[in-house]
Order: C-alpha cells, then sequence, then structure tokens
C-alpha cells in the first residue's frame, strides 16, 4: 500500500464508514421519533441524552469521511 492509500484508506473502509454513517441516521431518526412520542419525561430525557451521543458519533464519522474526500456536504 502506498502513502496515499495508507493516509485516505481504502474502498472497504469508505463502504464501512457509509454504512456506519449511514446507521447512525437512522438510528438518530428512531430517537427522534421515539423522544417526540414519549409521554414520560424522565424517558424523554433519557433519549435525548442517547440522541446526542448518537449525533456526536454520526459527526466523529462524517469529518474522517470528508477528511478524506468520501463525503462532501452538497
Amino acid at each position: 500500500m502506498n502513502q496515499t492509500q495508507n493516509m485516505a484508506g481504502t474502498n472497504a473502509d469508505k463502504d464501512i464508514l457509509t454504512d456506519m454513517l449511514m446507521t447512525e441516521k437512522y438510528v438518530s431518526g428512531t430517537y427522534e421519533t421515539a423522544i417526540q412520542e414519549s409521554a414520560n419525561e424522565a424517558v424523554r430525557n433519557a433519549l435525548r441524552q442517547i440522541q446526542d451521543e448518537e449525533q456526536q458519533h454520526a459527526k466523529m464519522i462524517f469529518d474522517a469521511m470528508n477528511q478524506r474526500g468520501w463525503y462532501n456536504p452538497q
């Protein structure tokens, strides 16, 4: 593997990160629905905290992909 490949990663790395980001997006949407439909404030707050953590994970994945030129926001 040459230096450029090492810095950028492989197509398998890109596929894995893409899958991870899509999963984070799906999970975040699921938490959003659960938050909106929760009648219990303690549960709602716990779900908000978890959703925030999921969004932080998604941001880390997005940053890794963006640095490699694999995800360019429109």
